[in-house]
């Protein structure tokens, strides 16, 4: 049955409402501001009409000192002279300036600058001169209006001269006040504007905003102050600069407007963090009711699905059962056609045990009642497992099938029951069964695999402990014998080749480990196929000769220039080869014979390679698993013969990397021949080169310096002495962030080469070659660099040449190639050296 939940809509209302309350609490926060704003406003305005008052005090000052000096008794004979040199007296005493003083004398204005026309002008006819006669003696102003002298905003303030009917005046040129002096003193971003009865501006002062076209824009917003809409502290005004504003004024006695306009972001600026503060409380209620809202969502969908799996479950189980475990009884929500024969839709947990038995194999029977039973299910939900099943085999229309047994317990039930479900999974069984059957087949291949490995290492350990015991024998014999150069010598050949035997058997385990790992690589390259194997038999010859046995190779090669890998071609008749002269007593004969197989329009040309000889031979038993690892014929064997049982493993899969084919065929006491087949692309015949190149002379390696990083005493001991007997000098580092500090510290020049271990601790010998060549000095990117390393695998000399190095010497070192490399590199850096020599010398003659 499916559950409904209902929406939760409180919740919604509960945001609803505290969305509408944060929003009051702001617009009355707001409000209170706004008003403490309009108080403030006014205050400002009034200040700054104050300081606009007590300016015109000063002017008044000036106009009554004019009026008294120009009363009949005190008329001086020349007033135009008279009114400069009081105006030059004032604007040096007071500093006040920018002002114009004149009067109207007998009805003829008498300036103290001179008047274009003044002589036909009519004062008597001017606002200014009227207002005066009718003020009696008061100082009166008149609005402001465009002097059409000066083509500037003036205002004019006049005043009647006593017992005549002259007036003297004053004009007052407002723009050209010093506003620097204001704006230091207005609110940040504020804006002023002083303005006459009837709103024409007589300066204003704009802090943020172009002042063009102010007069425009000032019209409107006067109209507003007349009207009385500014008067309340929630008005403003959309000020030039494009900020709402708060609008705020003062009238003057004189009948002038001071007007201040505050932008709401300064108005309402210490509200901000409030608002913030407001607008996080409501970000996180609505995340909390949304996060009530998503859960409840969630739950309704969780509720669906389980209803649908409930569903789901029913159509994948064939029978189910509510176990009540307090009561023992069960409840048959879905059955089997034969147990709702035998079986009512309710009853005894143990009617329903005996009906099992009559159907559930024997063998199963027992454990399904042991698992199944009342007390273990009830442990089984005391200790909250909540999923616990089997396979059992039930029968089926006289078929017995795998079917899955499955307790299900969860809180959502009721308390102590269960659900017994059953689903047939008799497919699904059988796969298992016959996987744990593979499985169990390949554990035993594993076994065997382990058993060959086991005795691969104990033959390894055998054939490795050979050579080392005769190197460290022979090596405490001749410590042992009084000095004898004869007895030596003897001892030191010896100790070298068992050292290389050693180095044979350690190179078959790396090639068989990469062979394993899938890094065999095949290259392709054209290469004379005649003229390899010709060098090559001369090695075999010489061997032969020094074995006292019978060797002799034919060659049927028509086309010899082909393309292909002889390194790893020549790796497999090495090996072969190299087996057939191992198992071979004196005397015996070992031979080789190789011939081209034409092939009618084949795109490849094949070689067979046939190695024979009269050897002990190989069983057939052994035959079966020559290919496989870690395998040699232990039955028979020669004395003191030594090897890994990797050699055949090797040729193997290099034949097979080839796309050739091997074929063995060998008997105990009669010797074998084993038939190698190669395909190879027609190669591009190269034309011989005259070799240009005159063999490396032995050089004077004496005054070049060395800086040696090795961390291996013995290993640095013999680099040491080695390079000290080609007159080196030697400089040791012990790792490589040594080597680093050392070549720094020695500085540009000091170092002609360095010959660098790769594994050191603090710092490997790649990491240090890379900081070295990153110095920026001109030798740190020219000086040799020589990896010494027991890591010969391609991908480590590819990491040498990434790191910046020059050249590559595996371990073992051989001394003879260690020396070679070592005077090449010198003489390719004094060459350098010399031909850069030599072009300076050229540039400098030419310049």
């Amino acid at each position: 049955m499916k559950r409904r939940r209902a929406t939760p809509t409180y919740l919604i209302v509960i945001l609803a409402i505290f969305v509408i309350g944060i929003f009051i609490c702001i617009i009355g926060m707001n409000k209170a501001i706004l008003s403490s704003a309009q108080l403030s406003g006014v205050e400002i305005a009034r200040r700054f009409a104050a300081n606009e008052m007590n300016y015109n005090k000063e002017n008044e000052a000036v106009l009554n000192t004019l009026e008294i000096g120009l009363r009949p008794g005190n008329r001086p004979e020349d007033i135009p002279s008279w009114l400069r040199e009081y105006l030059e007296y004032l604007c040096d005493a007071t500093g006040i300036q920018n002002v114009e003083a004149y009067a109207s004398i007998d009805g003829k204005i008498v300036a103290a600058t001179y008047w274009e026309g003044g002589a036909s002008f009519e004062s008597e006819q001017t606002e200014w001169y009227q207002k005066a006669i009718e003020a009696d003696g008061d100082v009166i102003y008149t609005d402001a209006y465009t002097d059409v002298r000066l083509q500037s905003t003036v205002v004019t303030m006049a005043k009647q001269i006593e017992g005549t009917e002259d007036v003297v005046a004053l004009d007052i040129y407002p723009g050209q006040m010093n506003a620097s002096q204001k704006i230091e003193n207005m609110p940040e971003r504020c804006n002023y504007f002083l303005c006459d009865s009837k709103g024409t501006l007589v300066y204003s002062i704009i802090q943020n905003g172009s002042p063009e076209d102010a007069q425009c824009w000032f019209d409107g917003l006067f109209g507003e102050i007349k009207n009385g809409v500014h008067d309340d502290c929630r008005s403003y005004t959309v000020g030039v600069d494009g900020l709402k504003r708060g609008v705020y004024y003062y009238q003057l006695d004189n009948g002038m407007y001071s007007v201040i306009t505050i932008p709401y972001e300064e108005l309402l600026k210490g509200t901000v963090n409030i608002q913030r503060m407001f607008a996080f409380m409501l970000i996180v209620f609505v995340g909390v009711v949304a996060a009530f809202l998503i859960r409840d969502q969630l739950k309704a969908r969780k509720e669906r699905l389980y209803d649908d799996i409930v569903r789901v479950l029913g159509n994948s189980y064939y029978a189910l059962y509510l176990i009540d475990l307090k009561t023992d009884e069960y409840s048959m929500l879905k059955g089997s056609d034969f147990v709702r024969k035998e079986l009512e839709q309710t009853g005894r947990y143990s009617d329903l045990l005996r009906v099992a038995s009559m159907i559930v194999d024997e063998d199963s029977y027992k454990d399904f009642t042991e698992s199944f039973a009342i007390e273990n299910m009830r442990e089984l939900v005391q200790k909250r497992v909540r999923d616990f099943g089997g396979d059992i085999r039930r029968k089926f229309n006289h078929e017995y099938r795998w079917v899955h047994v499955q307790m299900l317990y969860d809180e959502s039930l009721q308390n102590d029951k269960v659900v017994l479900c059953f689903k047939d999974v008799n497919e699904a069984k059988e796969r298992d069964l016959s996987r744990m059957k593979l499985l169990r087949e390949s554990l035993e291949s594993v076994e065997k695999m382990a058993k060959s490995k086991n005795m691969f290492f104990s033959n390894m350990s055998h054939d490795m402990r050979t050579p080392l015991n005769g190197i460290i024998g022979l090596a405490r014999l001749s410590l042992s014998r009084e000095e004898n150069e004869e007895h030596m010598r003897d001892s030191m050949n010896k100790i070298l080749a068992l050292s290389s035997q050693l180095l044979e058997l350690i190179n078959d385990i790396l090639e068989i480990s990469k062979i394993e790992q899938g890094k065999l690589e095949i290259s392709g390259y054209d290469f004379n196929l005649q003229e390899s194997l010709e060098e090559q038999i001369e090695v075999f010859k010489i061997q032969a000769g020094a074995e006292h046995k019978n060797f002799s190779a034919s060659l049927d090669i028509e086309d010899a220039c082909v393309r292909g890998d002889w390194r790893r071609t020549q790796q497999v008749l090495n090996n072969l080869l190299s087996n057939a002269f191992k198992f071979t007593g004196k005397n015996g004969t070992i031979s080789l014979s190789v011939h081209e197989i034409k092939e009618v329009n084949g795109r490849y040309r094949k070689y067979q390679f046939i190695v024979s000889d009269t050897g002990i031979g190989m069983s057939r038993e052994f035959l079966k698993k020559v290919y496989e690892p870690f395998e040699r014929e232990t039955r028979f064997g020669a004395a003191n013969v030594a090897g890994t049982g990797l050699g055949m493993a090797i040729v193997h899969n290099l034949v097979i990397q080839m796309a050739g084919t091997i074929e063995i065929d060998s008997e105990l006491g009669k010797g074998s021949t084993i038939t190698v087949t190669l395909p190879f692309l027609p190669g591009t015949e190269k034309k011989p080169e005259e070799k240009r190149e005159q063999p490396l002379e032995t050089a004077d390696l004496s005054g070049y310096r060395v800086l040696l990083a090795e961390d291996n005493e013995i290993n640095m001991e013999i680099s040491t002495e080695l390079l000290k007997m080609y007159g080196l000098d030697v400089t040791q580092a012990w790792n490589g962030k040594e080597a680093v500090e050392l070549f720094r510290e020695m500085g540009e020049g000091f170092f002609d080469i360095i010959l660098m271990d790769m594994q050191m601790p603090v710092m490997n010998g790649c990491e240090a070659a890379r900081q070295i060549r990153a110095m920026k000095r001109p030798d740190a990117a020219t000086i040799p660099i020589i990896a010494v390393t027991a890591n010969a695998f391609s991908e480590d000399i590819a990491a040498t040449r990434n790191a910046g190095m020059n050249a590559h010497i595996s371990k073992p070192i051989d001394f003879e190639i260690f020396r070679k490399t070592v005077e090449s590199l010198l003489k390719d850096r004094k060459n350098s050296r010399t031909g850069k020599e030599e072009n300076s010398n050229e540039t400098d003659q030419k310049i």
